[in-house]
């Protein structure tokens, strides 16, 4: 019987909602060493994914850098929250999806992890690295 989903997936998972902070989500990051999170409802349906590359290209665009210090960080200043900078067109699989459905997915669009879902209900994330550790030796 062919791998799933369902059975390499992490199912713990680090989320955020839309009204997190982007000080929060930064420090989520740095705290958790990650470098993104799925983006839910309370009622865990997901909705988005968030990056540190969405964050640093917000801070740029809100403020490029100009070679002087400055005087914080720019979410400091504003009431920006991760719904104003997350991907609403996030790759997801259904649980049942197969481990070659998979890889194949991750290379056609050239990406290293696909979230689980059910609906829209996040069920976990499968990354290159959890194929990786299914493939023959």
């Amino acid at each position: 019987m062919a791998l799933t989903a369902r059975d390499v997936m992490t199912a713990q998972l680090i989320t955020v909602t839309p009204s997190t902070s982007l000080t929060d989500f930064a420090r989520l990051c740095a705290e958790d060493n990650i470098s993104g999170a799925p983006v839910t409802r309370i009622d865990g349906s997901l909705v988005g994914v968030v990056s540190k590359t969405d964050l640093i290209q917000r801070l740029l665009s809100a403020h490029p850098f100009h070679g002087t210090v400055d005087e914080g960080p720019i979410w400091d200043r504003e009431t920006v929250q991760v719904g104003d900078i997350m991907q609403d067109d996030v790759a997801t699989v259904a649980p049942t999806a197969t481990l070659p459905e998979i890889a194949e997915r991750m290379a056609r669009d050239r990406i290293h992890r696909i979230l689980v879902t059910d609906g829209r209900k996040l069920m976990g994330i499968v990354t290159s690295i959890d194929l990786l550790a299914h493939f023959p030796r």
